[in-house]
């Protein structure tokens, strides 16, 4: 235990060579470095620091003499602690609170690493283990920390699982393991909003600060800001939560696209910073990017005054804004790269609308995910999901919300086909339409039954892929951990056969087998299903989802279903076109969970998660071809393990 080991706290003024030169673990504090100008950030987020101080652990030698130490412990405040022990590294930290600054920098060290090992054993401190990455991963920011992934996939079942439970039981179980924040009505447990919504905290209570200490000419000029996302992320929404609780803004709204003339904008902003000293403007300006007289972007140049000199001309008289915050919700771009021009025309026409003195006055940038996937290695984007549904179920249908026990009661197959639906078109309006338009009124439980017409749904959502995912869960969605468990087992014991074939084949004596047999046992995903790795774990499940999914669809030749017996239709061996079809998929599956996990194209390298194997199947190499047909001839083998068979539709 780490909590016996013998420390050496830091003190000021002394190097590290000299300090830390013995066998006792180094301890410290996280602003001791700090105050040295190593560039590591506090109060983003707990992962942010932990990266930031393992980026220049692992590149500056002023670090060395702690880079050399198996243990080590660093404090992140009162809150948490990164550890090291034995050379594996480990986190401590508060779910729901961020690093503070309340431990002196000259207090002992030791009562507050003592209180937080004790705090664990109580359960309201949490640990998470920190992946092992290298140098070049870290400084290529290719596989950040994030404890919510940690969290996930050591959950049977992975990030759908944690999705089911938020939605049914709500997200108490998950805020006891993970970080949070709650700014009224806003909750959120993503990494980069946690990240992005800190720091636009942080500048609303610095800018209180400066307004409660200025006087008369000398008020600080507006604070700019500008958010982004994709239509329905709820932009507006979550800065106004926290503003709301800053408990000191009086918030207006002027929607951009209502105005015909910069003299109305002026003439609504102009009664919008009409307040009381004791209220500090927030003026919302939502699609501050629409046209105007046609042009795109045309009301950039009528905020520069407000936004650098604190003024606005208004029917020929000079107003003075005496202190405000100016917050520009974008209708154009989903993030703020995207608001930025791109090619040479983009440019040039940027400036003509005075584009890069508008961004050069912004003194934050807010991106909203919403509840579809940023990007391709965006897995967090189903617990938003689950956290939006949640939040409009127990407010909207009462019928399905049992308040006494907190349980929200929704069939598990329509749960999972809302939660991993590819896109909701129009973002979190989509999923609130969604409920609004399903026959719940009269009902205790939310089944598919309920749900709006087809048509109707596919003004909200692919409404082809919610089906196919809403009919693979109907017939075996279920069964899928089995299946999982099954075509492990099944795969392990078929991977034992062959090596012991191979060695009799080539004569190997009892020494060799053994050997041979020992090294193939301590493969990772050798081991059985209970001490299995998630990440092998999803794998197996993600292949029958896919495959499952895909299956359903109308028009291909064959579909799953439960073993009916001798029938003549059953697919009991997979070849020819059927197999390459299914081959196919099993690649289109791969790319997608390898995108996922931040691979990229190019030649294979662990590190930097390139592969020549991210093109579409065709441009495979044959070699690479046969070993996915491997991954899925077993496939009617293992589906009748589990009481399922593959078959060839008649319709």
């Amino acid at each position: 235990m780490m909590k016996n080991m013998k420390f050496c706290e830091y003190q000021a003024g002394k190097l590290f060579a000299e300090q830390f030169s013995g066998n006792e673990v180094p301890l410290l504090l996280m602003q001791h470095l700090r105050q040295m100008d190593f560039p590591i950030t506090r109060g983003i987020s707990y992962e942010r620091t932990v990266d930031d101080f393992l980026k220049q652990l692992a590149v500056n030698d002023v670090l060395r003499p702690l880079r050399v130490h198996d243990n080590l412990a660093i404090l992140l405040d009162a809150q948490g602690a990164l550890l090291k022990q034995n050379g594996k590294w480990a986190l401590l930290f508060t779910p729901g609170v961020s690093e503070q600054q309340t431990v002196a920098e000259e207090a002992p060290l030791m009562p507050v690493l003592a209180q937080l090992f004790d705090l664990e054993l109580q359960g309201k401190v949490c640990r998470v283990d920190v992946p092992e990455r290298n140098s070049k991963t870290l400084l290529a920011g290719l596989a950040p920390f994030s404890i919510l992934d940690e969290y996930c996939k050591k959950q049977n079942g992975g990030y759908l699982s944690v999705a089911q439970r938020i939605v049914i039981a709500g997200p108490e179980e998950l805020y006891a393991h993970v970080p949070f924040c709650n700014y009224g009505s806003l909750s959120t447990v993503d990494k980069d909003e946690i990240e992005n919504y800190s720091t636009i905290k942080s500048l609303l209570d610095d800018y209180i600060y400066l307004y409660d200490y200025s006087e008369g000419n000398d008020m600080p000029r507006p604070l700019s800001i500008a958010i982004f996302g994709a239509p329905g992320a709820g932009k507006s929404f979550g800065v106004k939560q926290i503003a709301k609780s800053c408990g000191r803004f009086a918030i207006s709204s002027l929607n951009l696209s209502q105005f015909d003339s910069p003299t109305e904008l002026f003439e609504s902003l102009h009664e919008a910073l009409q307040r009381g000293k004791d209220e500090i403007p927030l003026v919302f300006f939502d699609e501050f990017d629409a046209e105007l007289d046609g042009t795109a972007r045309g009301w950039l140049k009528y905020f520069l005054a407000p936004m650098q000199d604190g003024e606005y001309t208004l029917n020929g008289k000079l107003f003075q804004v005496n202190g405000a915050v100016f917050a520009f919700a974008g209708a154009t771009a989903s993030a703020f790269q995207e608001f930025l021009p791109e090619t040479e025309e983009d440019v040039t026409a940027f400036q003509m609308v005075k584009g890069p003195d508008f961004v050069s006055r912004l003194k934050g940038i807010l991106n909203i995910k919403g509840p579809n996937p940023s990007d391709e290695t965006d897995r967090s984007h189903i617990i938003r999901r689950a956290m939006l549904l949640r939040q409009q179920m127990t407010h909207k249908v009462s019928g399905i919300y049992r308040p006494e026990g907190g349980l929200i009661n929704i069939s598990k197959g329509l749960l999972s086909a809302l939660l991993t639906v590819s896109e909701y078109r129009h973002g979190a309006r989509s999923l609130e339409f969604i409920l609004d338009m399903s026959r719940l009124s009269e009902v205790s439980r939310f089944t598919s039954s309920c749900l709006p017409t087809a048509e109707q749904l596919d003004i909200h959502l692919d409404v082809e892929d919610f089906l196919r995912k809403l009919a693979f869960e109907q017939i075996i969605g279920d069964a899928v951990e089995t299946y999982a468990s099954a075509a492990h087992e099944k795969t392990r014991l078929k991977r034992i056969e062959a090596v012991r074939n191979s060695l009799l084949t080539n004569g190997a004596n009892k020494i060799e087998e053994d050997a041979a047999m020992k090294r193939l046992l301590s493969e990772p995903d050798m081991v059985s299903w209970d001490e299995l790795d998630e990440e092998f774990r999803s794998s197996y499940r993600s292949q029958l989802r896919y495959i499952g999914e895909q299956l359903q669809d109308y028009h291909l030749p064959i579909g799953i279903r439960p073993i009916l017996g001798d029938e003549t239709d059953t697919i009991r061996e997979l070849y020819g076109p059927v197999l390459e079809m299914l081959a196919e998929m099993e690649h289109e599956r791969w790319m997608r969970d390898k995108r996922q996990d931040g691979w990229r194209l190019g030649t294979f390298d662990q590190t930097m998660k390139t592969t020549p194997d991210l093109v579409p199947y065709d441009e495979l190499e044959e070699k690479t071809k046969e070993f996915i047909r491997l991954s899925v001839r077993n496939l009617p083998e293992y589906l009748n393990e589990i009481g399922y068979e593959l078959y060839r539709k008649s319709f």
